[in-house]
């Protein structure tokens, strides 16, 4: 089922290249299948609730209960499909948050902040439902249970750091832990709708190893508490940490088959869910070939493994450039043999303009709902597809929408070109969160042909019935070898169909 984009080279003209676009869409939209959203029909909104879900529609979603007292009876609290509406007695504050984000209806308004940051005119008014959220300071000190000196008794950190000693054999240990660069993650892990954590923690016992664990962390009562610990790794280099629908996301450095312990070279991102007391890992990938660095031509041969059972339909590859743009993608048939992990082996096709860094990633896609299950990436050296002439340099600058923004079936998109692209249209794709392309088409820019231009459309979200990430591309394609001039991309949270 891969989309193989012949030779690397695309025919000249805008209608081949649309065809070959629209034969590409087809095949990767058959892989996403609809998921029907549920909706409460008794349960209604009403006063200050009422008020502010007709204000943002799309963000609050449906209802999913009555509002009703909070257990301590300070504030009023309604569940919707994407969050919770909160109503402070006391000050007579009306809010929705959907874990991340906060849209307030109060004294200047409606406004919106990440949940991490607090206008000014609220210090004094905040509802105790919001004081309770976790945050970073109390993870830097907060009590952790770790394996230290044999012993599992909780220690406490200070600023993110800790140091237990021992007498032994008359001499002194001493273990060293802490939060890895005070990195943590914030979302709900156990489905009560309030923000919980994760946190990579370094043990360091006095030797040459640097031990890693991830280790969850859940709201009690506004305290965070340790529910469970899973190894990562010796001396792996922790990049980012996400979590998402329940799910943890950790993409680290880890080591490949030929790196010493002291330098990691591998991209990859493991995934983590919560299971009572244990951190259960998802389905894991690895790149065996090519390595990182590698100098690779478009039908370069990637091969790896996966412990996971085999997708009937293959992997989902996707080859992206410098920027970030999408320049190939396509499917990777994983076989079996008893006894052995699944493999994985195809020749990997994508049309560079020119050489430069680049990546390849593979997704291991939920066919349901278009979600990543597991992903993992080698970055490479990608070598030009071709050797038309490159035009003067362009770019795309995005105004609307903003990263995180929350979407309904369509979206606003605004923003400017330095360059009149080709035809004056640009081209936008809609990714999901496992990197299928759900949508794309074109958008008509305004302004003369040599000089900069402007665009604004309104891009439909469709195919997905399932709230979660997505990512929305606008593209500057190069119409006689289909090379990517260059692409500006935003991930968005799409927020169920209404």
């Amino acid at each position: 089922m891969a989309a193989s984009i012949r030779d690397g080279v695309r025919m000249n003209g805008r209608g081949c290249a649309m065809k070959i676009r629209r034969a590409l869409a087809a095949i990767l939209l058959g892989l996403v299948f609809a998921v029907p959203t549920v909706q409460a029909d008794a349960c209604r909104f009403q006063l200050g609730f009422e008020t502010l879900r007709n204000l943002i529609p799309d963000v609050v979603g449906h209802c999913l209960d009555d509002e009703h007292p909070s257990a301590d009876g300070s504030h009023m609290v309604q569940t919707t499909v994407n969050g919770r509406l909160v109503w402070s007695k006391a000050s007579n504050w009306t809010g929705f948050t959907n874990g991340r984000h906060t849209w307030i209806n109060g004294p200047q308004g409606l406004q919106r902040r990440p949940n991490t940051e607090r206008f000014a005119w609220e210090t004094a008014t905040l509802p105790s439902w919001e004081s309770r959220r976790l945050s970073l300071a109390q993870l830097l000190n907060g009590e952790y249970r770790l394996p230290l000196l044999d012993q599992e008794d909780p220690v406490r950190f200070e600023d993110g750091r800790v140091t237990i000693e021992s007498e032994g054999g008359g001499a002194t240990e001493a273990v060293h832990a802490g939060l890895v660069d005070g990195a943590a993650a914030f979302g709900d892990l156990d489905g009560d709708g309030i923000a919980d954590a994760a946190a990579p923690v370094f043990i360091d016992y006095g030797g040459t190893g640097t031990f890693v664990s991830l280790v969850a962390l859940l709201d009690r009562d506004g305290i965070p508490v340790q529910a469970a610990r899973a190894f990562l790794g010796d001396r792996v280099q922790v990049e980012r940490l996400s979590i998402a629908r329940g799910d943890v996301f950790v993409t680290m450095l880890t080591h490949g088959p030929d790196d010493g312990l002291c330098c990691p070279s591998l991209y990859r991102t493991r995934t983590f869910r919560l299971h009572g007391d244990r951190l259960v890992p998802g389905r894991p990938l690895v790149v065996e070939s090519p390595l990182p660095g590698a100098a690779v031509a478009s039908g370069v041969e990637v091969r790896g493994r996966t412990s996971a059972p085999p997708p009937a339909d293959g992997l989902a590859y996707l080859v992206y450039d410098e920027r970030g743009g999408v320049i190939g993608m396509g499917r990777i048939p994983v076989t079996t043999a008893p006894g052995e992990p699944a493999t994985f082996a195809a020749p990997v096709r994508f049309i560079a303009g020119a050489g430069g860094p680049g990546r390849i990633e593979i997704v291991d896609v939920h066919r349901h709902d278009g979600s990543a299950l597991a992903r993992t990436s080698v970055r490479v050296f990608l070598e030009a597809s071709g050797t038309s002439e490159r035009p003067p340099p362009r770019q795309i600058v995005l105004e609307t929408p903003v990263s995180g923004a929350v979407v309904g079936t369509s979206v606003d998109v605004r923003g400017r070109v330095s360059v009149m692209p080709f035809e004056k249209n640009l081209a936008y794709r809609v990714y999901s969160e496992g990197g299928l392309v759900i949508g794309e088409g074109a958008i008509s820019v305004e302004g003369e042909y040599g000089g900069p231009g402007t665009f604004a459309t309104s891009i439909p979200i469709s195919v997905v019935t399932e709230a979660g990430p997505v990512r929305i591309e606008v593209r500057d394609e190069n119409e006689a070898d289909g090379s990517l001039f260059t692409s500006v991309a935003v991930e968005v949270v799409f927020a169920g169909g209404l």
